[in-house]
């Protein structure tokens, strides 16, 4: 499926770029191309269902869904009552069971909450564990800060622990309370900021109420300082009726600004915020010419070698959902029986199909439906239209100002 892209240059003179999504071929942008084969991968849907590889390479361990803070578009509150509650004897039964399932040593590592630290004593026996077993694994939690202390502090250092703050800088009231505003709390950040250069950063989520990211940098550089990393975990996926309401419903005119505002600040610095990498991402999925057919999913959750498991064994769609709803999709002790059916790869929806930028939305969350997926939906495509645009610029030096199905197939590039 082809599309043509009107580019303004800055003398105001109009040129056409020409690109195809499914096939990764752009007319237009000078980027050395060298094809590369891409296996197709497995295509989850409902009556399409995958299993599990006893070799995976990414361990996402949720303790509970458990937390101290209320988010108010918390892609886990719809959940909490199906999450499975665990004692500290299940972390002893957890452990064992892998002797039974699992093959070879992940590469990764993820505890998971609600909050992880919600849940200190059983970290501090299941990572010391895991490390001795898989000494080779990088482990990682996410957390919103709230909870460190010395002991914690330590802790990670000691097992080398990538720590992501969730924090959406002028909009973390909608997370609830800063602990960057309680001395205590703040004391520990940023001990952990300078104990741990490189290893910590912060992720905020753009929301209908916080989605200038000028204002978010300006916000980290002054009340953090200008060298702390920020990330973006991305644009609020509606999951309830509530955030459908709130916090995830933008008007059009708010999806435009979010577009230009990622793309002036990736025109700015092609790295902020981490993007960077999704821009050489696009980049090489024109180069290697990377097919529609060899595109996962966004989360990575449909891949057999990527699992979420509970500590009684319980395996999810993902480490958001809980195992004791529809998101359970088997135990690790009948491994073979495990079947993701919950998901629906993109190649099944039709408006992700016929989409510019499918390369780098990757389909938004696999289980979402109906008008939560409608909605969600239109929030990513204009989250990765401003990077789109901001690669397009990077490359040509104009500005994305139409996209438009092609009347025919591919062609020279015209002005």
């Amino acid at each position: 499926m082809w599309f043509d892209l009107t580019l303004e240059a800055p003398d105001g003179a109009r040129h056409t770029l020409r690109y195809n999504p499914h096939t990764s071929e752009c007319e237009g942008l000078q980027l050395p191309v060298e094809p590369s084969a891409f296996a197709p991968v497995p295509r989850v849907a409902k009556d399409k269902p995958l299993g599990k590889s006893r070799a995976p390479r990414v361990l996402k361990i949720q303790l509970g869904l458990s937390c101290n803070y209320a988010c108010s578009y918390c892609n886990q509150a719809f959940q909490i009552s199906d999450a499975t509650i665990s004692k500290l004897s299940d972390v002893e039964s957890f452990l064992a069971q892998l002797e039974g399932w699992m093959t070879d040593a992940p590469e990764q590592i993820e505890v998971w909450g609600g909050e992880p630290f919600v849940y200190w004593a059983k970290i501090k026996r299941l990572l010391p564990a895991l490390a001795e077993r898989f000494p080779n694994a990088r482990f990682s939690i996410i957390t919103n800060g709230s909870l460190f202390d010395r002991e914690k502090l330590d802790f990670i250092a000691k097992y080398d622990i990538g720590i992501t703050i969730s924090h959406d800088g002028p909009g973390q009231h909608l997370r609830g309370p800063d602990p960057l505003d309680d001395p205590e709390k703040r004391r520990w950040i940023d001990a952990l900021l300078a104990e741990r250069p490189g290893m910590v950063g912060f992720n905020a989520v753009i929301t209908q109420q916080h989605h200038d990211l000028k204002e978010l940098q300006d916000w980290f550089a002054d009340k953090v300082g200008p060298e702390a990393f920020v990330g973006l975990e991305g644009v609020v996926n509606v999951y309830d009726a509530a955030t459908a309401l709130g916090t995830g419903r933008f008007e059009p005119a708010q999806l435009r600004g979010l577009t230009q505002s990622i793309f002036e600040a990736l025109a700015n610095d092609p790295e902020a915020f981490g993007l960077g990498d999704r821009i050489n991402e696009f980049y090489q999925s024109i180069q290697r010419r990377r097919s529609i057919d060899g595109l996962g999913q966004k989360c990575g959750m449909d891949r057999e070698d990527t699992i979420a498991v509970d500590l009684r064994g319980n395996v999810m769609t993902c480490q958001n959902t809980g195992a004791q709803g529809e998101h359970k999709i088997g135990h690790v002790e009948d491994f073979d029986a495990i079947a993701l059916d919950t998901g629906t790869h993109f190649a099944f929806r039709e408006e992700c199909m016929s989409c510019p930028v499918v390369q780098l939305c990757k389909g938004s969350c696999m289980f979402l439906e109906g008008e939560f997926f409608k909605q969600s939906c239109a929030n990513e495509f204009a989250f990765n239209m401003g990077i789109w645009m901001a690669a397009v610029w990077h490359l040509t030096g104009m500005v994305v100002g139409g996209v438009a199905v092609a009347v025919e197939g591919g062609g020279p590039l015209s002005s």
